[in-house]
């Protein structure tokens, strides 16, 4: 019968490790990204960045809120197509464009499932309308090799768990990332009623598809489309009919 200890893996330190992990994991909620706090808009993308402040608990890093946002009576949402908006120092610089389309095109299609399931969505401006225009500003591929190694060895899980936790908002040392601006106008007046910057990265989750090195950025896409849904829905905006 094979053993830990065949393998060189003893379990009094084993289940230590894990205790710990999990101790982690019960103050953390086990979430596979984690929100960055270190972030400042691309540059160009957004229409009044001097506005932002840093955000609460529950929203982007970087937000601004127009009180009209909650007030206008606002019930329906226009997404225009994600874009790929990138500064000097963005690593999306790196890809070739056909995979910078494909997140951008995989990054739509997450947020348009989440708020088509909250919202009554329409492609016409009009009355009571809001228009969304959302930009990916950065993405890093996790390594596959190292993060595997970090997130399923449990003595690596947890000193990589901890590290990331002391020095790194609790974002996996080998993990991917990802980094986006939003915006939102009065689909007639053009007035600004929100805008947001955030980055998210991963976070060595057991579960995660570690040899996939875009997953973390895929994860990091569906994070931040049920966040802006579910806050649009606390706005009133999203109050879909049955």
């Amino acid at each position: 019968m094979t053993t830990l200890t065949s393998h060189g893996i003893h379990p009094r330190p084993v289940l230590r490790s894990l205790a710990v992990i999990a101790a982690i994991c019960a103050i953390a909620a086990c979430s596979r990204t984690t929100q960055m706090s270190d972030v400042k808009p691309a540059g160009g993308f957004l229409p009044q960045p001097v506005l932002l402040q840093p955000g609460k608990s529950g929203e982007a890093s970087l937000v601004y809120l127009n009180p009209q946002m909650s007030s206008g009576g606002y019930d329906k949402v226009i997404l225009d197509p994600v874009t790929i908006w990138v500064g000097q120092d963005s690593r999306l610089n790196d890809l070739p464009a056909d995979v910078q389309q494909s997140l951008a095109d995989t990054f739509n299609g997450h947020i348009y499932e989440a708020l088509s399931n909250e919202c009554q969505m329409t492609t016409e401006p009009g009355p009571n309308t809001i228009r969304v225009r959302v930009a990916l500003t950065d993405a890093v591929q996790s390594d596959p090799g190292l993060n595997t190694i970090s997130t399923y060895i449990p003595q690596a899980h947890v000193v990589s768990t901890l590290a990331a936790f002391a020095f790194n908002d609790g974002a996996g040392v080998f993990a991917g990332s990802a980094s986006a601006e939003g915006y939102a106008t009065d689909s007639k007046t053009g007035v600004l009623l929100w805008q947001a910057v955030d980055q998210r990265a991963g976070q060595n989750a057991l579960g995660t598809n570690t040899f996939n090195s875009w997953e973390d950025v895929d994860n990091a896409f569906v994070a931040w489309s049920k966040q802006f849904a579910e806050r649009l829905r606390k706005l009133g905006i999203c109050q879909k009919q049955a």
